[in-house]
Protein backbone atom coordinates (compact mmCIF):
# COMPACT_ATOMS: atom_id res chain seq x y z
CA UNK A 1 0.00 0.00 0.00
CA UNK A 2 1.31 3.13 -1.11
CA UNK A 3 0.46 6.48 0.41
CA UNK A 4 -0.79 9.13 -1.79
CA UNK A 5 1.19 12.31 -1.73
CA UNK A 6 -1.86 14.33 -0.63
CA UNK A 7 -2.29 12.20 2.47
CA UNK A 8 1.36 12.58 3.20
CA UNK A 9 1.12 16.42 2.98
CA UNK A 10 -1.91 16.48 5.28
CA UNK A 11 -0.07 14.47 7.91
CA UNK A 12 3.09 16.54 7.77
CA UNK A 13 1.35 19.92 7.65
CA UNK A 14 0.40 20.08 11.37
CA UNK A 15 3.94 19.09 12.38
CA UNK A 16 5.47 21.75 10.19
CA UNK A 17 3.07 24.42 11.47
CA UNK A 18 3.89 23.62 15.09
CA UNK A 19 7.60 23.75 14.36
CA UNK A 20 7.23 27.14 12.66
CA UNK A 21 5.36 28.69 15.60
CA UNK A 22 6.93 31.35 17.89
CA UNK A 23 7.82 29.59 21.12
CA UNK A 24 9.32 32.70 22.82
CA UNK A 25 5.83 34.05 23.75
CA UNK A 26 5.14 31.13 26.06
CA UNK A 27 8.46 31.44 27.85
CA UNK A 28 8.07 35.10 28.98
CA UNK A 29 7.01 35.09 32.68
CA UNK A 30 5.27 38.43 32.29
CA UNK A 31 2.67 36.87 30.03
CA UNK A 32 1.81 34.06 32.42
CA UNK A 33 -1.28 34.54 34.58
CA UNK A 34 -0.40 35.70 38.12
CA UNK A 35 -0.43 33.21 40.95
CA UNK A 36 -3.27 33.77 43.41
CA UNK A 37 -3.53 32.27 46.85
CA UNK A 38 -7.07 32.06 48.26
CA UNK A 39 -7.68 32.17 51.99
CA UNK A 40 -10.81 32.52 54.08
CA UNK A 41 -10.85 35.36 56.62
CA UNK A 42 -12.68 34.69 59.83
CA UNK A 43 -13.37 37.01 62.75
CA UNK A 44 -11.73 35.88 65.93
CA UNK A 45 -14.44 35.26 68.51
CA UNK A 46 -11.96 35.33 71.35
CA UNK A 47 -11.13 38.99 70.85
CA UNK A 48 -12.59 41.11 73.66
CA UNK A 49 -12.12 44.65 74.84
CA UNK A 50 -11.98 45.91 78.39
CA UNK A 51 -12.50 49.51 79.46
CA UNK A 52 -12.24 51.18 82.83
CA UNK A 53 -14.82 53.66 84.02
CA UNK A 54 -18.00 54.20 85.93
CA UNK A 55 -21.47 53.96 84.42
CA UNK A 56 -23.92 56.37 86.05
CA UNK A 57 -27.43 57.48 85.29
CA UNK A 58 -27.94 60.74 83.45
CA UNK A 59 -30.30 61.92 86.18
CA UNK A 60 -30.01 60.89 89.80
CA UNK A 61 -32.51 61.89 92.46
CA UNK A 62 -31.67 61.57 96.12
CA UNK A 63 -35.16 61.63 97.55
CA UNK A 64 -36.20 62.04 101.14
CA UNK A 65 -39.15 63.19 103.19
CA UNK A 66 -39.56 66.92 103.81
CA UNK A 67 -40.89 66.20 107.31
CA UNK A 68 -39.76 63.86 110.03
CA UNK A 69 -41.78 60.88 111.14
CA UNK A 70 -42.01 57.12 111.38
CA UNK A 71 -42.05 55.22 108.08
CA UNK A 72 -45.31 53.34 107.93
CA UNK A 73 -44.95 51.66 104.53
CA UNK A 74 -42.30 51.20 101.81
CA UNK A 75 -44.05 50.68 98.49
CA UNK A 76 -41.04 49.90 96.22
CA UNK A 77 -37.89 47.81 96.45
CA UNK A 78 -34.43 48.14 94.93
CA UNK A 79 -34.42 47.45 91.19
CA UNK A 80 -38.09 48.30 90.57
CA UNK A 81 -39.09 50.65 87.77
CA UNK A 82 -41.12 53.67 88.87
CA UNK A 83 -43.07 56.37 87.05
CA UNK A 84 -43.11 60.07 87.87
CA UNK A 85 -45.57 60.79 90.70
CA UNK A 86 -45.71 57.17 91.90
CA UNK A 87 -45.78 56.83 95.73
CA UNK A 88 -42.54 55.33 97.08
CA UNK A 89 -42.99 55.49 100.89
CA UNK A 90 -45.53 56.68 103.44
CA UNK A 91 -45.02 58.20 106.87
CA UNK A 92 -47.40 57.76 109.78
CA UNK A 93 -49.71 60.76 109.20
CA UNK A 94 -51.30 60.90 112.69
CA UNK A 95 -48.81 63.35 114.22
CA UNK A 96 -48.90 65.58 111.15
CA UNK A 97 -52.70 65.63 111.14
CA UNK A 98 -52.80 66.48 114.85
CA UNK A 99 -50.33 69.29 114.32
CA UNK A 100 -52.45 70.67 111.46
CA UNK A 101 -55.56 70.55 113.64
CA UNK A 102 -53.72 72.32 116.49
CA UNK A 103 -52.67 75.07 114.10
CA UNK A 104 -56.26 75.45 112.89
CA UNK A 105 -57.36 75.89 116.51
CA UNK A 106 -54.60 78.47 117.01
CA UNK A 107 -55.99 80.37 114.02
CA UNK A 108 -59.48 80.30 115.56
CA UNK A 109 -58.09 81.60 118.87
CA UNK A 110 -56.09 84.36 117.17
CA UNK A 111 -59.13 85.35 115.10
CA UNK A 112 -61.28 85.68 118.26
CA UNK A 113 -58.59 87.77 119.99
CA UNK A 114 -58.21 89.99 116.92
CA UNK A 115 -61.97 90.52 116.75
CA UNK A 116 -62.13 91.41 120.47
CA UNK A 117 -59.21 93.85 120.32
CA UNK A 118 -60.63 95.47 117.17
CA UNK A 119 -63.96 95.99 118.97
CA UNK A 120 -62.14 97.44 122.01
CA UNK A 121 -60.19 99.78 119.75
CA UNK A 122 -63.37 101.09 118.08
CA UNK A 123 -65.00 101.67 121.53
CA UNK A 124 -61.96 103.50 122.88
CA UNK A 125 -61.81 105.65 119.74
CA UNK A 126 -65.28 106.95 120.59
CA UNK A 127 -64.33 107.45 124.25
CA UNK A 128 -61.19 109.41 123.33
CA UNK A 129 -63.29 111.69 121.11
CA UNK A 130 -65.68 112.26 124.05
CA UNK A 131 -62.74 112.90 126.40
CA UNK A 132 -63.65 109.97 128.69
CA UNK A 133 -60.24 108.23 128.36
CA UNK A 134 -56.72 109.44 127.76
CA UNK A 135 -54.96 109.22 124.42
CA UNK A 136 -52.29 106.95 125.92
CA UNK A 137 -54.93 104.40 127.00
CA UNK A 138 -56.30 104.47 123.46
CA UNK A 139 -52.77 103.98 122.04
CA UNK A 140 -52.32 100.86 124.21
CA UNK A 141 -55.62 99.40 122.98
CA UNK A 142 -54.72 100.28 119.37
CA UNK A 143 -51.31 98.55 119.75
CA UNK A 144 -53.02 95.46 121.21
CA UNK A 145 -55.42 95.36 118.22
CA UNK A 146 -52.55 95.65 115.73
CA UNK A 147 -50.60 92.95 117.58
CA UNK A 148 -53.62 90.62 117.57
CA UNK A 149 -54.05 91.16 113.83
CA UNK A 150 -50.38 90.24 113.25
CA UNK A 151 -50.73 87.12 115.45
CA UNK A 152 -53.74 86.06 113.37
CA UNK A 153 -51.70 86.41 110.18
CA UNK A 154 -48.82 84.38 111.69
CA UNK A 155 -51.21 81.67 112.92
CA UNK A 156 -52.76 81.41 109.45
CA UNK A 157 -49.29 81.00 107.90
CA UNK A 158 -48.35 78.30 110.43
CA UNK A 159 -51.63 76.50 109.74
CA UNK A 160 -50.82 76.52 106.01
CA UNK A 161 -47.37 75.07 106.73
CA UNK A 162 -48.93 72.31 108.87
CA UNK A 163 -51.50 71.59 106.15
CA UNK A 164 -48.68 71.27 103.60
CA UNK A 165 -46.75 68.97 105.95
CA UNK A 166 -49.61 66.46 105.94
CA UNK A 167 -49.15 66.20 102.16
CA UNK A 168 -45.44 65.53 102.64
CA UNK A 169 -46.21 62.27 104.46
CA UNK A 170 -46.11 60.49 101.07
CA UNK A 171 -42.79 60.39 99.18
CA UNK A 172 -43.38 60.54 95.41
CA UNK A 173 -40.99 59.74 92.54
CA UNK A 174 -39.92 62.98 90.87
CA UNK A 175 -39.03 61.27 87.54
CA UNK A 176 -39.38 57.98 85.68
CA UNK A 177 -36.56 55.59 86.51
CA UNK A 178 -35.26 52.63 88.48
CA UNK A 179 -34.85 52.50 92.25
CA UNK A 180 -31.13 51.98 92.84
CA UNK A 181 -31.06 51.92 96.64
CA UNK A 182 -33.38 52.24 99.59
CA UNK A 183 -32.01 53.29 102.93
CA UNK A 184 -35.15 52.45 104.84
Amino acid sequence: MRLKPATFVFCLLPIVLVACGDSSVNRDPRNKPPLVRAATVERSSEMSRAFTGVVVARTQSDLGFRVSGKILERLVDTGETVKRGQPLMRLDPIDLQLQARAQQEAVASARALARQTADDESRYRGLVAAGAVSASAYDQIKAAADSAKARLSAAQAQAEVARNATGYAVLLADADGVVMDTLA
